[in-house]
């Protein structure tokens, strides 16, 4: 595609019934581009396309639906031909409140339209913008490195997209094509006014953020940017511009930003009032808020922990076992589980549960209760990686989802299920979550969308937690010596990778102890952040700057213009 011309190309928005989907379809009709707008309305899209005249197409689909949107798209091919363009932009936005007092269902909910939704659009379109060498976007938003306090789905859902493009744009760029993840403020589309038009949400925003960087900006602000863009093949679009340095200096001033939020009693106040409204008087925190840093005993307490029969979940659990703590070790293969906790002592127990199941987390929690009676402390470390890396254009679709089902999925619902236990008792959660939150997830775009996304809930659960007594810990894993590790480093794709492309002491493993003594340490000073091996806190601190910076590498690298071929080759039928 030519970087500088929309005349005679073809673009396809989803979203694209208004806002911004359809203001941006409206200047790539005026630049002389074809449009297929895609929205869940169908009279809406229809009417919409129809308003901008000329070679325009509505077309109804739901973005959570894979079928439905690979059928939108093969409607729109065959309307126009190719498409060159892609803007995946639908989705929606939550309620605003704790994720205490959010239903699941509408948790979950967003993150499936915001963060799945992406992903399926892009599966649906890469073949013919890799045919054409076109270009896509990703609409992620300024949530996507913020502290996502009281909109954590939002947040989380956000994150997952920016991970997800990164990766898109490693995996296209041997083909020609390219992708960008725009991040955009606070834009006057319906959504912003369940922000703005909520008096307390309102005043908290007030509290929390300087205005000039909460401003709000006209749709055609954005859609100019999204335009330019395109033209550009950028890989970031930011607006307003005032955005810029928070998000290259994130690394800096997202730990400071989280700090003064956790120490501000105003937004403690915030907190404990939308939790009165949403929840009510059972809602009234039993302990004092709580700092980073404040000292904290695991001996005599109950810690409960996920994917616990092996790996880093046993080793946390045989470490606070070590400390006085009773445990619980869960884990999907319910003896596996038991045989571990025979090995780790008297003061522990181990219990069968699918993370990614509500109803057997719940039960294996009160059997828990019901063992040690009661739990403090929960750490979310169940996770899953691939058989073998694969581009988005290749990726198995089950494992995509299973990956993302349990490693983002199974941490929130494990977070619901203890959050009574752990605000009752002034406890605290380990969300495990790994390097992939801020490194580029080429290849690997099922873990490190999910991973990103367990980072922002952690974050903004910090905060919200905080305020009622108990606290949240995010950890990050590099190479780890497990066997997920160890199975993907016999990948020979993976190792041409680790030789040619990544810098030696990026993929150095260290023990699995090691892993679980720096989330006990955590842990007994309410950290909010445990990291190994030691060399990634360089990273994660400057990940603003360096993470552009390895990913211009990885778009330039002629081992990686060798590698992602090979790997979509042996992913293919036959």
């Amino acid at each position: 595609m030519d970087s500088k011309e929309l005349r005679g190309k073809v673009v396809l928005i989803t979203g694209g019934a208004r806002g911004i989907g359809f203001e941006t379809g409206r200047l790539a009709r005026e630049n002389g581009a074809s449009v297929a707008l895609l929205d869940l309305d169908p009279e809406a899209v229809r009417d919409s396309a129809s308003a901008l005249g000329g070679d325009s197409l509505g077309v109804a689909a739901d973005v959570t639906d894979l079928g439905q949107m690979e059928k939108a798209v093969a409607q729109a091919v065959d309307r126009f031909g190719r498409i060159d363009v892609v803007i995946a932009s639908a989705g929606i936005t939550p309620p605003k409140t704790t994720a205490r007092a959010i239903e699941p269902a509408v948790w979950e909910k967003v993150v499936e339209v915001n963060t799945v939704g992406v992903y399926n659009t892009a599966r649906a379109t890469v073949e013919p913008v890799i045919s054409s060498q076109g270009h896509m976007i990703l609409i992620a938003s300024v949530y996507a490195h913020v502290n996502g306090v009281l909109n954590t789905s939002y947040a989380v859902s956000k994150a997952g997209v920016e991970a997800l493009g990164r990766a898109l744009r490693a995996e296209l760029e041997p083909h020609g094509a390219s992708a960008a993840v725009a991040y955009f403020g606070y834009v006057e589309t319906d959504l912003i006014g369940q922000v703005f038009d909520n008096e307390l949400a309102d005043r908290f925003r007030e509290e929390i953020a300087p205005s000039f960087l909460t401003k709000k900006m006209p749709v055609s602000q954005v859609s100019e940017a999204l335009i330019e863009g395109i033209r550009s093949r950028a890989p970031r679009i930011i607006e307003p511009a005032a955005w810029r340095p928070p998000l290259f200096l994130r690394g800096q001033v997202g730990p400071v930003n989280d700090r003064q939020l956790e120490r501000n009693p105003k937004v403690g106040d915030f907190i404990r009032t939308f939790e009165a409204r949403d929840i009510g008087e059972s809602a009234t925190p039993v302990f004092p808020p709580v700092r980073s840093g404040q000292r904290y005993r695991l001996a005599g307490k109950t810690v409960l922990v996920t994917g616990a029969a092996k790996g880093i979940g046993f080793e946390i659990a045989r470490q606070a076992h070590g400390r006085g703590a009773s445990v619980a070790l869960l884990d999907i293969d319910p003896e596996d589980a038991a045989a571990s906790a025979r090995k780790i002592g008297v003061r522990a127990a181990g219990f069968g549960a699918d993370v990614t199941d509500s109803d057997q987390l719940e039960t294996a929690f009160a059997a828990t209760r019901e063992r040690f009676g009661s739990i403090d402390v929960v750490v979310a470390n169940a996770g899953i990686g691939p058989s073998q890396i694969s581009p988005i254009r290749t990726q198995d679709l089950a494992e995509w989802r299973r990956i993302y089902e349990v490693d983002l999925y199974g941490v929130w619902r494990t977070v619901r299920a203890g959050l009574e236990d752990v605000v009752s008792n002034g406890g605290q959660f380990v969300l495990v979550s790994s390097s992939y939150a801020f490194m580029n997830g080429l290849m690997n775009s099922a873990y490190a969308t999910a991973k990103a996304g367990v980072e922002a809930l952690g974050r903004g659960l910090r905060t919200e937690l905080t305020a009622v007594g108990a606290s949240s810990t995010v950890a990050y894993f590099g190479w780890i010596e497990t066997d997920l590790v160890a199975g993907a480093f016999e990948d020979p794709l993976v190792d041409r990778m680790r030789r040619d492309v990544t810098p030696p002491w990026m993929t150095r493993t260290v023990p699995v102890a090691k892993a679980g003594k720096v989330v006990i340490e955590a842990l007994e000073r309410r950290e909010p952040r445990a990291i190994a091996p030691t060399e990634w806190k360089a990273l994660f601190y400057g990940r603003g700057v360096l993470g552009p910076l390895f990913d211009k590498r990885i778009d330039e690298d002629g081992a990686i213009a060798q590698v992602v071929p090979q790997a979509e080759e042996r992913q293919r039928p036959g």
